[in-house]
This record gives C-alpha cells, sequence and structure tokens, in this order.
C-alpha cells in the first residue's frame, strides 16, 4: 500500500477538523487533520488535548498527518513539516509523545497522546454538556462474586479520566483496588479490595509519580477496604471487621449465642498508631437490623449485620453509614454516643425526613456514601436494593433541634434502573452530580435535574466502587503528565518540546 492510499484511509477514518478557533482565529484553510494506527481515542478534535491509543505488540504508533500549506506539524519533537506525510513513533505501554501544530501566526496548539497497557479495562465515554468536574478519579472492578474476570484485563488499575473520557493518569497497583482517591495532601489513596471480607488488607498512599508514602492497617484484622479518610490533623481513619462471639442475635432472628462481623473505626497515626475508636456493637444493637437485611443473622456464620460502609468528618462528630442498618448516623467523637439517625429502624436520636417520600415510606435501601458538604446539608447515595426502586443522589437540610431531615435533592439517572451494592453520590459546587450507579458499569455527571452531561462506561461489566470528581483548578493536566514522564520515561530527545 502506498503512502498516499495510507494516508487517505486513515484521514477518511479520522474526519477532517479545523484548528482550535482559540489558536487559529478563523484563518482560511487552517485546517489540520490526524489519525494513528492504532487508533485514537477520542477521534481527532481541535478542541481536545489529551488522546490514548492501544499500543501494539511492535511498540510503535503510526501517525498520519494532513496539513494546510500554512500550517505546520511538529510529531514527537521531529522537525515540522506540512501537507501529508506520516511519522512512527516507537513508545511503550505508559509513555506518550506530543504533535505540535503551528498556525501561520506561529500561535501553537500541542496534543498529547499516551500509549495504553492493552490489559486496561475497556471502556467508552460520552460528553453531552458542559461538565463542572475537570477530573474523575476512578478504580474499576469486578467482585468475584459476579462471576470469572474478563479475560486479558487487568482489575487492578486506578485512573484519571477527564472529561472526554481519556484517562489521563493510571497506575497499576498490586490487588484491586477501591475507593481511589485524592488527598488534600496532593497524594493520591486507596483501599486493597479484599474479596473475603474478613482478612488482610491495607490502604497505599501514593506520590502521583507512583512511589509510595505509606501504607497503613488497622491494629488487629480485617482491614476494611470501604474507606480511607485524610484528618485535618495528619491522622488517616480507617475501619476494620472483626468477629465478635457470643452474642444474642435473637433481636434479629438469630440465634442466643451467635458471631457477628463487628465493625470498628480507628484514628490512625501516619506512623500506625491507633490513637482513637468506636465500635457499632457498643453502641448499635443487633434489633436495629432491618428486616430486609436479617437474613444476615439467621442465614450467616458470622453474621455481617451492621456493613459499615463510609465516614466523613463532621466537626467533632462523624457522620457513618451503614448499608444493613439501612442508615446513617452521626456520632459524637468524645463520647461515642450516637447525634442523630437517618433511616432504618426508629431510635429516641432519629430524624424524621421531610419531603421525602421514599424515606418516609421505606427508608434508605442499601444506602452508601454519606458526605456532609461545606453548607452542612448530607448528601446519600441511596441504593433502593431490595426496595423496587431506582438508585438516587439525595441531599437534606438536616435540623438537630428539630429533629427533622429535609429533602433538598433528589436525582436519578434513567439509564440505572438497579443498584444491587456499592455507588457513590457526590454533589459539586456548581450542582451538578457526579455517580458511580452502584453495580452499574458507568459514572454519569447529570445536572440537578438529571439531565446527561457526561457519561464513562467500562464495557465488560466492570465498575468503580466510587468515583471521585475533581473541580477545575485542583489538579492540572501538566502535573498529571509530568507524573506519567516520571513513570515512563523516553530518550530526552523525544520529550524535549
Amino acid at each position: 500500500m502506498t503512502l498516499r492510499v495510507l494516508t487517505s484511509l486513515l484521514f477518511t477514518l479520522a474526519g477532517v477538523v479545523g484548528l482550535p478557533t482559540a489558536a487559529h482565529g478563523r484563518e482560511r484553510g487552517g485546517a489540520v487533520r490526524i489519525s494513528t494506527e492504532p487508533g485514537l481515542f477520542p477521534d481527532f478534535a481541535p478542541g481536545v488535548r489529551n488522546y490514548v491509543t492501544r499500543c501494539g505488540a511492535d511498540g510503535r504508533v503510526r501517525v498520519a498527518v494532513a496539513a494546510s500549506r500554512r500550517v505546520r506539524v511538529s510529531v514527537d519533537g521531529e522537525p515540522a513539516r506540512t501537507g501529508s506525510f506520516s511519522a512512527t513513533v516507537s513508545v511503550t505501554a505508559g509513555q506518550g509523545f506530543h504533535v505540535r501544530v503551528a498556525d501561520p501566526r506561529r500561535r501553537v496548539m500541542r496534543y498529547f497522546m499516551r500509549c495504553l497497557p492493552l490489559d486496561f479495562p475497556a471502556f467508552t465515554a460520552k460528553r453531552s454538556r458542559r461538565p463542572q468536574a475537570q477530573w474523575y478519579i476512578v478504580a474499576p472492578f469486578f467482585p468475584t462474586s459476579f462471576g470469572p474476570a474478563p479475560a486479558g484485563t487487568s482489575l487492578k488499575y486506578v485512573g484519571i479520566f477527564d472529561t472526554n473520557g481519556v484517562p489521563v493518569w493510571w497506575y497499576r497497583a498490586a490487588t484491586q483496588a477501591l475507593d481511589a482517591k485524592l488527598l488534600s495532601n496532593g497524594n493520591i489513596a486507596w483501599l486493597q479490595f479484599n474479596p473475603g471480607g474478613l482478612g488482610e488488607g491495607s490502604a497505599e498512599e501514593h506520590r502521583l509519580d507512583g512511589s509510595t508514602v505509606r501504607t497503613l492497617s488497622t491494629a488487629g484484622s480485617g482491614t476494611d477496604s470501604h474507606e480511607i479518610q485524610l484528618l485535618r490533623n495528619g491522622n488517616y481513619l480507617l475501619a476494620r471487621y472483626y468477629v465478635r462471639s457470643g452474642v444474642d442475635l435473637t433481636g434479629c432472628g438469630g440465634p442466643p449465642d451467635g458471631s457477628i462481623e463487628d465493625n470498628e473505626l480507628q484514628e490512625v497515626s501516619p506512623g500506625g498508631s491507633v490513637v482513637w475508636s468506636w465500635n457499632a456493637s457498643h453502641h448499635i444493637p443487633v434489633s436495629e437490623v432491618t428486616q430486609r437485611w436479617r437474613f444476615e443473622c439467621s442465614d450467616h456464620r458470622p453474621a455481617d449485620v451492621y456493613h459499615f460502609n463510609s465516614a466523613e468528618a463532621d466537626g467533632r462528630g462523624l457522620v457513618l453509614s451503614f448499608r444493613h442498618l439501612d442508615a446513617v448516623v452521626r456520632i459524637n467523637r468524645h463520647t461515642g454516643a450516637i447525634d442523630w439517625k437517618l433511616g432504618g429502624t426508629p431510635r429516641p436520636e432519629s430524624l424524621r425526613p421531610i419531603r421525602d417520600p421514599e424515606l418516609a415510606a421505606g427508608g434508605f435501601a442499601g444506602q452508601h456514601d454519606a458526605r456532609v458538604l461545606r453548607d452542612g446539608t448530607l448528601t446519600v447515595h441511596d441504593n433502593g436494593t431490595f426496595a423496587s426502586r431506582p438508585p438516587r443522589a439525595v441531599r437534606y437540610r438536616i435540623d438537630r433541634r428539630a429533629k427533622t431531615a429535609t429533602l433538598l435533592e433528589d436525582v436519578r439517572d434513567a439509564a440505572a434502573p438497579t443498584s444491587i451494592c456499592c455507588g457513590s453520590a457526590r454533589r459539586l459546587a456548581g450542582g451538578n452530580w457526579v455517580t458511580a450507579w452502584g453495580s452499574q458499569p458507568f459514572v454519569s455527571e447529570l445536572t440537578p435535574a438529571g439531565n446527561p452531561v457526561f457519561r464513562l462506561t467500562f464495557t465488560q461489566n466492570l465498575f468503580s466502587y466510587r468515583a471521585e470528581p475533581l473541580p477545575f483548578g485542583r489538579l492540572s493536566a501538566a502535573t498529571l503528565r509530568r507524573a506519567m514522564e516520571s513513570r515512563y520515561p523516553r530518550s530526552r530527545a523525544h520529550a524535549a518540546g
């Protein structure tokens, strides 16, 4: 096949696009077309700066360019050219290169292309409106209880995706990761997923360049894989499961002398010392397990009666979510007492729901990810598990004096009819919501009215336990690129430009 035929074919696949208006104004004929083999994701477009391509076995990416005679294009730092030409770039997984485009007025746009590993989970993305998030942090995984994992796909990646669905940063962990997030110190952290529930795990904290800062575990066995929080004092909030025997489970339909998987929250210093702890069984009787989860008491040994899944600092207290209580509670860190409870089996501290018929009639159903916003309102991902209703992202105004919780928002995604487990719901300052819809294989950003803004879909039925959105200005693209380049360096000549 001749070069002319090859480039013509590649251009046909890529389409014709103009250079960015911001860089090239209304210059007639200022057009460039770029395509690659293997192909780019997404297709080349003037306003899109970041791209990935699946690296072939030969470690080469073939780039085809067609530029008008007044536009000059440089591929991977090579001398700029105009017209139609092709270039071959030698890269391995993780490495990147750039294409530099200069218009007649010598204004320059750089496009960054990176080699995506072949075992990185398959995904698609669709952007419908302008997002309010700049990045989305996800950790796609596939629980072993769902069946065999997709062949040829690693379940160990943590990724930071941009609003075009491009993974600009990623890290391949040693084990499956859950609850990946950017910490306030600029490092990224996640928890090792332990499919057995009870067992040894740990939290990992890494710099963006991949170097390990520390690993953290709770005192005692069974570090829980649901939550890690960096507190303002520099300590970390973790949880653990552990077996407690000799528990009377008749209050939830179990035996008088049973065993449970108790939950303990721990504040752990950077050096691993426990400076504070709180046990669920000391403050919540098993009779508060709701009817839909009572099979845990009667059928399972040990019984997972509480199933902690999130913790959030709230002044001098903590807001905790317990899936098998169908409830969110706030505890007093000093006394350990429960200040209020929303959802689940009523107790003296329970809040009365206002304007929320779902909560008033049936309560939460396997909810996750209870968070407190700066204005003091509470957000929750309400899964609707076993409740014959779809999941929703909800927000409440809490009035402790009146003992009420007033529903302010109820946002749903029509593409998410059910949510068996997991999930997160994060409200952005501009009002949009970024939600991982539990066991659904996608993450979406929605307007307050529920209109789609952005959707990232994992095409092999993988899903991300949570999705953390990062607002604009928190983390720059240049920072992410430098971090990737430090882990996947190329020669100085190719890194220039």
